[in-house]
């Protein structure tokens, strides 16, 4: 586990980097919550180092920037939030429009499966644009110079690789992290003056940029019960009737529609484990080390599920 000193000086550069570091549009803060989600997901749980895609950065991306590519406004059709500072809107917004147009739907569950060469593209698409901007950037400040004390970063390489005891850290404090992004987040996009049209005295906008609610897994089934060849995530039995989609991580402790994150599972399994993090003994082998994270990460105050 990291000493006290280094996650201290975790903390430190996360203040540094959302006080200090010079950006023009909302990747910043969009990177290190995606990173920081995506640490949780890792189950890394000591010093670890940590390897993170662009393609799974990629799909935390549309998971944020989904909703905030509707229309903020139902007066104007055209009160999509800006998301830059400078001119034009941000791309990865564009991605995501051209997504939904294309698909056809503004369900995010929905355009997952609807059109799946079109998703693959998006997310390749979307993966390129993280890798040349806010990964490339996000260490540096007005000097231009990389510190990478989060991260490495190879622009020949298809990933970026946290640092040993990064992962822990961002997953071990994610509620700080994901709260204080979200804060400067809804405080960009509030103060942008392409913004100040559709915007009220009582607007509530860190609810309508950042309120996450529960989909219809549905769709999902018939993706999961292949990749799970048929069988329940937890006990291991062949699924019949009562088929579930299940979040892994508990969508009170982790409101986050990733795909890493859905399980298949019959009504049982799903039904006893609720909001409670999964026991080992219904683990399967190759999620361990996820799952002994989970442990620590849950602390003293949240039940297992027995």
């Amino acid at each position: 586990m990291p000493t006290a000193e280094f996650q201290l000086n975790f903390l430190r550069r996360i203040q540094w980097l959302l006080e200090s570091s010079s950006y023009t549009s909302t990747y910043k803060f969009a990177l290190l919550i995606a990173v920081t989600n995506l640490s949780i997901e890792s189950g890394a749980s000591d010093n670890t180092e940590c390897v993170i895609s662009y393609e799974q950065l990629a799909e935390q991306f549309i998971q944020l920037y989904w909703t905030q590519a509707l229309p903020f406004s139902d007066q104007y059709s055209e009160s999509i939030l800006r998301q830059s500072s400078t001119t034009g809107q941000a791309k990865v917004i564009t991605s995501v429009l051209t997504l939904q147009e294309e698909t056809k739907t503004t369900n995010l569950n929905i355009a997952r499966t609807r059109n799946i060469k079109k998703w693959q593209s998006t997310i390749k698409e979307i993966a390129r644009t993280i890798k040349n901007n806010p990964a490339k950037y996000l260490q540096s400040a007005e000097d231009k110079v990389s510190r990478e004390f989060f991260y490495i970063y190879d622009s020949r390489e298809k990933v970026i690789l946290l640092k040993s005891g990064i992962a822990y850290c961002f997953a071990r404090f994610s509620q700080i992290i994901h709260k204080l992004c979200q804060q400067y987040w809804t405080e960009f996009v509030r103060n942008n003056h392409h913004n100040q049209l559709y915007f009220s005295e009582d607007i509530d906008l860190q609810d309508f940029l950042f309120n996450q609610s529960r989909q219809d897994l549905s769709l999902l089934v018939p993706i999961l019960n292949e990749t799970q060849k048929g069988q329940c995530f937890y006990c291991q039995k062949l699924l019949k009737k009562a088929v579930e989609v299940d979040h892994f991580v508990p969508w009170s402790k982790y409101p986050n529609d990733t795909t890493h994150n859905f399980v298949l599972t019959d009504h049982k399994c799903n039904n006893s484990k609720r909001d409670y993090l999964a026991e080992e003994r219904f683990e399967p082998p190759r999620d361990c080390r996820r799952l002994n994270f989970l442990r620590e990460y849950d602390n003293e105050n949240t039940k297992l599920y027995p």
